[in-house]
């Protein structure tokens, strides 16, 4: 066990060379899927453990280049395996800095994980640097909503990211295909993509229906200009029966008011009715 550590600790040379991404010289040939980057991290991780540390390097390079080329939705555990092994990139690189908030990203997604003794034996340093930094630590930002399409942070549709932290952000077409699969370092910004305009006022709601129904307003308005007209010719009658001077003009005058004021009601009525109608037939209720 000793003398393996010993030999991990001689092999910490920079392989910056290696560790190159390919990725960033042209567009994919080749289209990759979650499967074929776990492919390559699972060889990445044979070879580190074997202590062929030059295999490792550049066998992650590779990943990198299929992450880039990632034409679906990356799964979560694919996102903390790939940031586990960047940070044993950087590690090897003599980075600890940066590795540790690769380790921390992959802590972000899956807090249980421990490395297998096969793989980093017990006392490496690597175990250390592991847990180093808090994943939760760190300042967080919401990506805005695209105008079309969506985007995930390490495979996860919610739009906060941890700008302290490295983050896979892949960016989505209205479809639901991959446009763009990049991996940020720290505090590095998204790719530029299109949103709503925040400034633009919203439109109010349309009624249902628009405006209540004009001629049947209209209607039930002049029959209670009718009403009106009526009740008060009621009005009027009602004093002349009042100020009668004889049985016969009384009754006359008694029979007037009472026709007046019952026609005023039933014109009143009817007024009400059309108006309303006028807007049920509209939807506004």
């Amino acid at each position: 066990m000793v003398r393996r550590i010993l030999v991990f600790t001689a092999l910490l040379a920079p392989l910056a060379a290696m560790a190159a991404d390919p990725a960033s010289s042209g567009a994919c040939a080749t289209p990759s899927q979650n499967t074929d980057v776990r492919s390559s991290i699972d060889a990445a991780a044979s070879a580190f453990g074997d202590l062929d540390l030059a295999t490792f390097q550049s066998t992650h390079a590779e990943t990198r280049a299929k992450l880039a080329c990632l034409n679906e939705p990356i799964s979560r555990s694919t996102a903390a395996e790939f940031h586990r092994m960047e940070g044993l990139s950087l590690f090897m690189d003599r980075n600890k800095p940066e590795a540790v908030k690769s380790f921390a990203a992959a802590r972000a997604i899956e807090p249980n994980y421990v490395f297998p003794s096969d793989l980093v034996p017990e006392g490496n340093p690597v175990i250390a640097a592991y847990t180093e930094l808090d994943p939760d630590a760190g300042a967080k930002e919401m990506l805005p909503r695209p105008k079309v399409g969506s985007v995930k942070v390490d495979g996860s549709g919610s739009l906060e990211r941890n700008s302290t932290l490295p983050a896979i952000v892949q960016l989505f077409d209205g479809t639901g295909a991959v446009t763009q699969t990049v991996l940020l370092k720290a505090g590095e910004p998204v790719p530029s993509y299109d949103v709503p305009d925040s400034a633009a006022p919203e439109k109010p709601p349309k009624a249902k229906g628009g405006g209540p129904n004009v001629p049947l307003l209209i209607a039930g308005g002049a029959s209670l200009a009718v009403a009106g007209g009526l009740y008060g010719g009621g009005a009027v009658t009602r004093g002349a029966w009042k100020n009668a001077t004889s049985v016969a003009d009384a009754d006359r005058s008694r029979g007037t008011t009472n026709a007046l004021v019952v026609a005023s009601g039933v014109a009143g009525a009817v007024g009400v009715g059309l108006g309303t109608t006028s807007f049920v037939l509209s939807g506004r209720f």
